[in-house]
């Protein structure tokens, strides 16, 4: 894989890993919602794709896609 895929794969997995553990906190109730709300937009800002880490990562679903379907 390049490294522009390889980065898009580790910040679309350290965005996950953030959001869920900050929905658990939600859930257990050690945050309110609106703190919910302000730390997830936070974590989407801070691991957001480039364009061109987002066409990497397009490319390779399409190709996954074409090697799925044959």
């Amino acid at each position: 894989m390049d490294k522009m895929l390889m980065d898009a794969f580790e910040k679309l997995q350290k965005r996950e890993h953030l959001l869920r553990v900050t929905r658990d906190q939600m859930g257990l109730g050690r945050i309110t919602k609106e703190e919910f709300k302000s730390r997830e937009e936070q974590i989407l800002g801070r691991y957001a794709l480039t364009d061109s880490e987002q066409r990497a990562y397009d490319q390779y679903l399409r190709m996954a896609q074409q090697k799925r379907s044959k």
